[in-house]
């Protein structure tokens, strides 16, 4: 019985001892090589940016070490700090190095951790070292090409920007790396793609991305259309398994082959034809101006300044226009170019228009002082050559990628602010010119110009806030100059003609009806309008005035001759000059008192020039 009991006992350790039965323990993982790319990947838009900050992180290490505090705790601190720098797209990794004090860390954000150099040197994480070693005997900042690595999520492709500050010992180096979610396909990635894509890549474009953690591949691919190349399953992207699975090979044809044009070619040609077609509308208007300068409407106005309006907003219609052309530098300096020069002259001139309107309003004398347009000319030259050196300095600074588009954002940040700051000062204007009683409603319409153009440039710097980088995209380039150009023009200039035409065809109509019927109602004809009854009341205050003017002028001895009644000042009027311009006449009597006191009056007094040089002649009475 006890050897029973002894066998029992040693059968249950047996199988308390013998280890569980489940799944077979999972292989161990396989090596992830990194893949170098030979080709250089897309730049970032915010390319200036991204080297400020590298290099501002390489001095603020070299600071550190110089001052001799430099170790592996601030070194990560700094790091950490410099993943979190606001740049779209954020760094997904910072690595810091000082190979004189054996100090290298590489602080990864997603998911955050932080590796030393000296504890992990494996193969995944060599480019990333050889990227920070690349700018240690470079002085300006050094972009490496694009690689695929296993560190992180799995894997990814990765690129990096490294630039090192500091002189001899206290030399120290910095790289900002950031994530790429496709590439361009390579030869070199044929192998991890499973062979060539079945792309033409003559008319397609193709990417490799990296594919989840359970496929058995590490690559795929996709491929689509062209820009200026079609296909008749459409011009989205194609999966690569997809194309394998038909067994077919993506080839597009070129656009205009058989009758047939891209949709994207023709939305160009249309905004293409929008914005020549607003430049030619701005020349057109502008010889209409020209041939109606000694009109009222226009004459009041300074026909000069709306010319100079045109001016600007035609060059804003062509700063749209420059962005089809095909050399990204030249396209970015015309742009750049047009339109701040555009924008200068167009509402600079508006801006002006409302200060000569307040000059105007606040003067309160008999002779006012109103700038000529001369003055008002000068001044938007001057304005204009202001914006010249400062288009000048960013031309000099060569803020144009070669990618394609304007890199440096601060330059875009820093005239939207200008250009606000313009508009703003128009607005105080217009609003100290409130009470002004002005002509056409000017002073209204010149104020909706302005609130329209400066809705349209804060909603402009908030779309480049959110990163939808606007001046990019002929679009976004169209719709602005139309809106800008189209306000002005709208907002200036139509009030105007609108007068100018109503104002001919009351006249037509009152030469019809003619001076005896008047605006008498006559059987099945319409009442007259506000408009006509006050436009020909005016038209009688005007002969009245002419004819009082001419009887006061009749044979008056305090006024000359001259424009304005005005006199010399070496002339004095005397009781004595009076009698011996008349012949001696009432030698003995004297003269009246009311001829002694009208003598004794100045020119400025007179009744003729009390609101300034009075001037008119025979078309003013006409109809």
């Amino acid at each position: 019985m006890q050897a029973r009991w002894a066998a029992l006992a040693l059968a249950w350790c047996a199988c308390a001892a013998a280890a569980p039965v489940g799944p077979p323990p999972p292989p161990p993982p396989a090596t992830c090589d990194p893949l170098l790319l030979k080709k250089p990947p897309p730049l970032p838009p915010n390319i200036r940016e991204y080297e400020a900050a590298t290099a501002q992180t390489a001095r603020a290490l070299a600071e550190l070490v110089e001052k001799g505090v430099a170790d592996e705790a601030r070194a990560a601190a700094l790091a950490r700090a410099a993943a979190r720098t606001p740049l779209h797209p954020s760094p997904a990794a910072v690595a810091l190095g000082a190979p004189q004090l054996h100090l290298g860390v590489l602080y990864v954000a997603n998911p955050p951790h932080l590796i030393v150099f000296q504890q992990n040197n494996s193969a995944s994480l060599q480019q990333f070292w050889r990227t920070l070693a690349s700018a240690w005997n470079a002085t300006a900042v050094i972009w490496s090409n694009a690689w695929y690595a296993c560190e992180g999520d799995g894997g990814s492709w990765w690129s990096g920007t490294a630039a090192a500050r500091g002189v001899g010992a206290t030399r120290a180096a910095a790289a900002l790396f950031r994530r790429l979610p496709a590439l361009a396909c390579e030869e070199v990635m044929y192998d991890w793609l499973g062979g060539p894509p079945l792309c033409d890549l003559s008319s397609t474009d193709c990417e490799a991305m990296p594919t989840p953690e359970n496929s058995d591949r590490r690559l795929e691919y996709r491929c689509k259309c062209r820009s200026d190349h079609w296909h008749v399953g459409g011009g989205g992207w194609v999966a690569g398994e997809r194309l394998a699975e038909e067994g077919a090979r993506l080839a597009c044809s070129p656009c205009g082959a058989g009758g047939v044009s891209c949709l994207p070619d023709a939305y160009r040609a249309a905004l293409l034809a929008a914005n020549l077609t607003g430049m030619l509308l701005c020349l057109i208007i502008g010889i209409i101006i020209f041939k109606k300068r000694k009109c009222k409407a226009v004459a009041m106005g300074m026909w000069t300044v709306l010319e100079v309006v045109l001016f600007g907003a035609m060059l804003m219609y062509a700063s749209a226009a420059s962005q089809y052309m095909s050399v990204a530098r030249w396209r970015c300096l015309a742009g750049a170019w047009l339109r701040e020069l555009g924008f200068v002259a167009c509402y600079g001139s508006v801006v002006l228009r409302l200060w000569v309107l307040l000059a105007e309003f606040r003067t309160r004398k008999a002779h006012r002082w109103t700038p000529r347009d001369a003055e008002v000319l000068r001044v938007v030259c001057s304005m204009m050559v202001g914006a010249v050196c400062y288009v000048a300095a960013f031309t000099a600074t060569s803020a144009c990628e070669a990618g394609g588009g304007c890199a440096r954002a601060a330059w875009h940040h820093v005239t939207a602010a200008c250009e606000l700051l313009l508009l703003l000062f128009g607005l105080r204007i217009a609003y100290l010119a409130r009470n002004a009683n002005v002509p056409f409603q000017e002073r209204g319409w010149l104020a909706a110009a302005l609130w329209a153009e400066s809705a349209c440039g804060a909603a402009w710097r908030a779309a480049a806030a959110l990163g939808a980088a606007p001046e990019r995209s002929p679009l976004a380039a169209a719709a602005r100059a139309h809106l800008s150009s189209g306000a002005a023009l709208a907002c200036v200039l139509a009030p105007r003609l609108w007068h100018g035409y109503r104002a001919r065809s009351l006249a037509q109509e009152v030469s019809r009806r003619g001076p005896a019927e008047g605006f008498g109602v006559e059987g099945g004809e319409e009442e007259p309008t506000t408009e006509e009854v006050r436009a020909e009341l005016k038209r009688l205050y005007i002969q009245l005035e002419v004819l009082r003017n001419k009887t006061l002028r009749r044979d008056n001895p305090h006024i000359s001759k001259r424009r304005g009644g005005r006199k010399p000042p070496h002339r004095r009027f005397s009781l004595q000059a009076l009698q011996a311009r008349r012949g001696g006449k009432n030698k003995g009597g004297g003269v009246e008192a009311s001829e002694a006191g009208d003598a004794s009056r100045t020119p400025e007094d007179s009744v003729c020039s009390a609101e300034g040089p009075s001037h008119y002649t025979d078309a003013d009475n006409q109809p």
